[in-house]
């Protein structure tokens, strides 16, 4: 990403990337190896506390348990994208609900919830910032930016980034278009991490507090998840299926 950019945050009115004249691809694989060796570290010493802790709840420290399944979910869910699509829903619902019992706190459980779970997916969608935004670079991104689809979303993409980004982080979407525009557009690292941040506080808070309204059981929660997971699996199919001209990736009809 080009540093004055990145500064500034501003963009190019017809959606063309910012000069790329200084930052090389050499700097630009720099950057992406410096980030992996952050999230590496960060999910490493994820996996050394889940150990820890586990080690001194079979010891015989029940205070460890609670500890555990909280660095359990980071973990979890800082894996959790587009690279990786796995459901996550289960996880705040269970995490709030009486039967894991994490505090006595009922609002203690739901802060909980959502500030780690906010802080979780803030680095799963960077780790797909990186890892896209890099490929996206090529001839690749350079096709997608040429589509009609790509310049209409960007012109209104641009009218408020942040603000959208923070919505659609909070609304629940199958398909997050939007995180794949902003990194097309190159918005800036940081202020997408912020919007993400902010935008899935209050949706995993809210998770987490109808768990506690409605005292969901493990088996119940399984079944909202399972029921999640076949509306939304339909529903792909179903467009899929309508519309299969209509679901061409951009680089085909760019082609």
């Amino acid at each position: 990403m080009d540093d004055s950019a990145e500064k500034t945050g501003t963009f190019d009115p017809f959606g063309r990337p910012p000069a790329e004249s200084a930052a090389p691809t050499v700097t630009r694989l720099h950057r992406l190896r410096l980030w992996f060796a952050a999230y590496l570290t960060w999910m490493v010493g994820l996996f050394a506390l889940a150990l820890v802790m586990f080690a001194r709840y079979e010891s015989g420290d029940p205070a460890a348990l609670a500890p555990w399944l909280l660095v359990l979910t980071l973990f979890y869910v800082s894996l959790c994208n587009t690279l990786l699509p796995l459901p996550t829903t289960w996880v705040f619902l269970l995490l709030a609900s009486e039967d894991v019992m994490l505090f006595e706190s009922a609002w203690l459980r739901v802060a909980t919830v959502a500030l780690l779970g906010a802080t979780a997916t803030m680095m799963a969608n960077l780790n797909e910032y990186h890892v896209f935004g890099y490929f996206l670079r090529a001839r690749l991104g350079d096709r997608i930016r040429r589509t009609h689809l790509y310049r209409w979303a960007i012109r209104w993409f641009d009218v408020s980034p942040f603000q959208t980004l923070t919505l659609i982080a909070f609304i629940p979407m199958p398909v997050d278009f939007v995180r794949w525009l902003a990194i097309l557009r190159r918005y800036p690292r940081w202020r997408f991490a912020a919007a993400y941040w902010l935008g899935r506080l209050p949706r995993y808070a809210l998770l987490a507090g109808i768990s506690v309204a409605l005292r969901l059981s493990t088996w119940e929660i399984i079944l909202i998840q399972i029921g999640i997971v076949a509306v939304l699996g339909a529903r792909l199919l179903w467009t899929a299926l309508r519309h299969p001209r209509e679901t061409a990736s951009p680089v085909e009809e760019s082609a």
